[in-house]
């Protein structure tokens, strides 16, 4: 027995005790623990019960020579799974540190779609080299899905399909489906096509398996097929259209409509954390792909062109005060309450944001509604800082003595929240309609609007009150 058979068995005995209840496994910390001391003592058993997340989050934080040490305690298809569950290019970083048999193993182990998602992260003379070895049909696969961009449904759809003729009977149709069971696992729904392999509808298992031996597929199938998108399209569509037909699986269509592959629920999962992640970075200015181990010098480089874009905006706002500095100088009161003024604009705005990006994403701001979400986004900002100028009013006028100082911060607040409303929303649209991402440093662009136009109606206003 191979070492590959026997860390296979090991594992299959090890479904059977959880089966049976025993579900002891490693805890991240107490792998860390391990590693530290008796990298060694780490138990093939308890591994192949810890889940390839847990795995991959302990192998990123190793050196690269530990990294194949700890691989080669566990079998080619555990290997994969962590390491489809890691970022991809510390995935490739891995897969060329290992022998090139045990590379080509594991990604003979992988589903096509994972096994595409690492190999586009090597350089192109170890692409070449290890899809050179592979069996030329698993290659070919490979190479078809890395034509596609990494962010269209073609390069996250896995080809292994299960389809059907329409002109087939049902016993020759479940005949090809136990024959191609071993490939394709997702039977919940089968896909029919037509004698050109264009999509032509779908039939459940229930439904198949009830049906007369004899009957023609083209009798019993759904021809109405919703949610179905073309090779070339975002992922972030396809997550739309699951959401919006209720869809276990998403079919995938070449230019001529034949049904080339599906992209599971769990992908589609995997694209909504991935796009969530990608938007909440650059929101802020920091790389889309960025992690939290990544080397300094490449954080740097992704964070500090918007921190410089930052500087300019921030300088804007310096300039509106050194404009009043005679003002403020005369009356320091106003220095106290300017910065209440621009941190309220700034979370008033940031709200509106949040919300008009995930509109923008889902599809559902359309160009007709801008100008009726842009007047209420303003009309909310109003309304909200009615409510805290006042409070913030009486609050200053009891403080200062001096209600002048509260009808300016009244006013300066219900202006500055009106337009940090209306900023909110139109920033992201007007980033949409030229074809950027809408959350790309939204939060940057917010922020300079805030504080230049907070600083700025606020010391008008309170040289009119007060001087």
């Amino acid at each position: 027995m191979t070492d590959e058979e026997q860390k296979d068995l090991d594992e299959n005995s090890c479904n059977g005790e959880l089966r049976n209840g025993n579900t002891e496994d490693y805890e991240f910390e107490e792998l860390m623990g391990l590693y530290e001391h008796d990298f060694e003592g780490l138990d093939r058993l308890k591994l192949s019960r810890t889940s390839p997340h847990a795995l991959g989050q302990f192998l990123m934080r190793l050196e690269p020579a530990d990294q194949t040490t700890f691989l080669r305690k566990l079998s080619d298809r555990t290997a994969g799974e962590i390491l489809s569950e890691m970022d991809s290019e510390i995935s490739a970083e891995v897969l060329v540190l290992l022998k090139d048999l045990r590379a080509l193993r594991i990604l003979e182990k992988l589903e096509p779609d994972d096994a595409a998602y690492i190999v586009r992260q090597l350089e192109l003379n170890d692409r070449d080299r290890l899809l050179g070895k592979l069996p030329i049909e698993t290659a070919k696969i490979i190479y078809e899905l890395l034509n596609y961009d990494a962010d269209t449904a073609g390069g996250v759809m896995t080809p292994h399909v299960n389809k059907i003729h329409a002109d087939w009977t049902v016993d020759e149709s479940i005949q090809k489906l136990r024959a191609d069971g071993a490939k394709n696992e997702n039977l919940d729904i089968i896909y029919v096509v037509d004698g050109d392999g264009r999509l032509a509808g779908s039939v459940s298992l229930h439904q198949l398996i009830l049906a007369r031996g004899g009957q023609i597929i083209e009798n019993i199938f759904d021809s109405n097929i919703q949610g179905a998108c073309h090779a070339n399209e975002p992922t972030q569509q396809v997550a739309q259209a699951m959401a919006e037909f209720d869809m276990k699986n998403v079919p995938v269509l070449d230019a001529f409509g034949r049904l080339i592959g599906i992209i599971t629920h769990d992908d589609v999962i995997d694209i909504l954390r991935d796009h969530a992640t990608k938007d909440i970075q650059i929101l802020h200015g920091a790389g889309a792909d960025e992690n939290i181990h990544d080397p300094i010098a490449y954080s740097v480089a992704k964070r500090n062109p918007w921190l410089l874009v930052n500087l300019i905006t921030a300088a804007l706002g310096a300039f509106v005060v050194s404009h009043f500095q005679p003002q403020i100088e005369q009356l320091t009161l106003l220095a106290v309450f300017m910065t209440m003024i621009t941190s309220l604009g700034g979370n008033a705005g940031g709200q509106t944001l949040a919300i008009s990006i995930r509109s923008l994403a889902l599809g559902e701001w359309k160009s007709r509604d801008t100008l009726s979400i842009c007047f209420r986004e303003m009309a909310k900002g109003i309304l909200n800082g009615i409510i805290t100028g006042f409070v913030a009013a009486v609050v200053s006028s009891f403080l200062t003595r001096n209600p002048r100082v509260g009808i300016a911060i009244f006013l300066a607040m219900t202006l500055n929240m009106a337009t940090c409303g209306l900023a909110g929303a139109m920033i992201p649209y007007l980033l949409h309609r030229l074809k950027f991402d809408p959350a790309q440093s939204a939060y940057i662009f917010l922020t300079m609007i805030t504080d230049t136009m907070g600083m700025y109606i606020f010391l008008t206003l309170g040289c009119w009150f007060l001087l």
